[in-house]
């Protein structure tokens, strides 16, 4: 008889956006499936804060019916209400899968010496999260068919398919990037991992458009969220990179596992450490808003 076990996963966004549910929503279900999870539902709830409206919280809720819907996941409930207690909109999605034993013993299995294959790209999330919480700041800088351009990415925030290529094109270990960006999930891979990490800075994918809304904005297109953008861990790192390129999605090999405990960067000749996980850089454009309506 087959053992499966339950596995959870929950994510929380915050912002102005209609979307704050749907990034968490993609943040939840790619985790569960990079995992291997399966027959997995969601459930969310969608707060408010005293001086938000009722019509911004139900569009959101809205998206996130829109999203599982498309997407085949099974929305065991959602609720929304008014929270005193919150400062921003806030969406909170918590899901929950079967993992079959098999699945279990075999996710997360790292050895030295193997590639570490980033796919998609690093602050994709954010890209657009800055987009949208930034609307008209951003518009006044960059022209319309440039907003076309980032907007057209809102998609791959799901990377269900791109998943399930990396597993049969032989990855061993699949972990979303999520929040606090690439630095902050290269970090902590190499903590589970038990081993270092030795990472090319220029190989790892960024958008063009990532790039300029972050110099715009001042923040740090690596620490920047990255829901859909993934790390594939395998022996093969290049065959697992071609399959994905074959589909027409970003991959790249960046790096590999190292039998020591240095976390280390190249950016050319110049070698750095990686340090542990700091926030968000969406937490400052959402400290700063606040801070200028204090003022």
């Amino acid at each position: 008889m087959k053992k499966e076990q339950i596995v959870y996963k929950t994510r929380t966004a915050f912002g102005q956006s209609e979307n704050i549910g749907v990034y968490a929503l993609a943040s939840v279900v790619n985790e569960l499936a990079a995992e291997g999870a399966e027959e997995y539902g969601v459930s969310v709830r969608i707060f408010r804060p005293p001086e938000g409206t009722k019509e911004h919280m139900f569009a959101a809720a809205k998206k996130v019916k829109k999203a599982c819907r498309e997407r085949g996941i099974h929305l065991k409930e959602i609720k929304t209400e008014l929270q005193a207690g919150v400062a921003q909109n806030m969406a909170i999605v918590t899901g929950a899968g079967l993992l079959p034993e098999v699945q279990k013993e075999h996710q997360g299995t790292m050895q030295t010496g193997q590639d570490i294959v980033m796919i998609k790209w690093a602050g994709m999330e954010g890209m657009l999260r800055l987009a949208e919480e930034k609307r008209e700041e951003v518009a006044k800088r960059f022209a319309p068919v440039f907003l076309r351009q980032m907007e057209a990415f809102r998609e791959e925030v799901f990377s269900l398919k791109e998943i399930r290529t990396a597993k049969a094109g032989g990855a061993s270990a699949i972990y979303e990037i999520g929040e606090g960006g690439i630095f902050a999930a290269l970090w902590r891979l190499s903590k589970e991992a038990g081993a270092g990490i030795d990472i090319d800075l220029k190989k790892i994918p960024v958008l063009q458009e990532t790039i300029e809304v972050c110099e715009y904005l001042h923040l740090n297109p690596y620490q920047l969220a990255s829901a859909g953008s993934l790390l594939a861990v395998s022996e093969q790192g290049e065959a697992v990179s071609d399959a994905l390129l074959r589909e027409g999605t970003a991959a790249s090999v960046i790096g590999s596992l190292k039998n020591n405990n240095d976390k280390i960067m190249k950016n050319g000749e110049d070698i750095r450490y990686i340090a542990r996980p700091a926030p968000d850089e969406l937490n400052y454009i959402f400290m700063e808003d606040k801070m200028n309506e204090r003022h």
